[in-house]
């Protein structure tokens, strides 16, 4: 599932996890953990093996990258110790971090763990936009994308996190993954459908219905609890880890219209104004 971030990504990617069939991720992308062909992956997999702490594992990874997607690997319930004896297991199916294949296939060996270890069927993870490249490895892949009004997507940024980018830069990057996402919706031969986060947490459960319906999986009542479960981003690092572990709720809806300065709203609406109208943010 796609999500721009501080669109209520996370909070999709952790219901889907509260499902009886469904294992998910969080930000496991490719280009990440790519290498550079001389770094020896056996001796990085001992190395991150022993390590204590990220720290640690900063040190010995080769780019910083690579550090951060081990760090999210832990989200998804992996240790240390699971993730540098998958890294063993790639090697020893042939596979390289200088291709995409043996990205993807890290990516799967991560998603697959999680899934054996909380005993379901399915799994799935929060990813980018690079949508060939995973239709490339798993042509019957479903994608999932969070819209939510663009403004308040600026106002999280603004007052969450370290985000760096100008209101029309975030402008930008909100219509450009809309834009993306619709153009993969129309695709005949890719299952993929836009959820709207207003809906989704205005009026929870039709919604998650709808999700089962496309995924073809029968509605799990546990989605609408997701808090009370113990899923394994409760136990992780996440900026929005406090808010995915409460019940849905609405009150980050319209919150732009005190977050925002005259001067940033104006900023962001030069750029996307047509795409608000478009979808009903007027």
């Amino acid at each position: 599932m796609r999500g721009m971030s501080r669109s209520g990504g996370t909070l999709m990617c952790t219901l889907l996890d509260a499902h009886g069939d469904i294992a998910m991720s969080y930000e496991l992308y490719p280009a990440l953990v790519e290498t550079a062909p001389d770094v020896d992956l056996r001796t990085l997999a001992a190395e991150i093996a022993s390590a204590r702490n990220h720290k640690t594992v900063a040190e010995c990874a080769p780019t910083a990258h690579f550090s951060t997607f081990v760090a999210r690997s832990l989200r998804g319930g992996l240790s240390y110790q699971d993730f540098a004896h998958l890294l063993e297991q790639l090697v020893d199916e042939g596979h390289m971090l200088t291709e995409l294949k043996g990205r993807m296939r890290l990516i799967e060996l991560c998603g697959l763990e999680k899934m054996k270890r909380v005993g379901k069927r399915r799994w799935g993870m929060k990813c980018d936009n690079a949508f060939e490249d995973y239709l490339g490895v798993w042509p019957r892949a479903c994608f999932l994308n969070m819209l939510r009004d663009g403004r308040d997507i600026l106002a999280s940024q603004l007052n969450t996190g370290s985000f760096k980018q100008s209101p029309k830069e975030v402008a930008r990057g909100w219509q450009t993954t809309i834009r993306r996402f619709e153009q993969l919706v129309e695709r005949p031969d890719v299952k993929a459908q836009m959820v709207r986060y207003e809906s989704l947490t205005k009026n929870p459960e039709p919604e998650l219905r709808s999700i089962c319906d496309f995924l073809g999986l029968p509605f799990d009542p546990n989605m609408l609890h997701h808090q009370k479960l113990d899923l394994t981003i409760f136990k992780a690092n996440h900026l929005s880890k406090k808010r995915v572990s409460s019940a849905i709720d609405t009150t980050m809806i319209g919150r732009w219209r005190n977050d925002l300065k005259p001067e940033q709203l104006a900023d962001f609406v030069s750029v996307a104004g047509d795409d608000l109208t478009r979808h009903g943010y007027a």
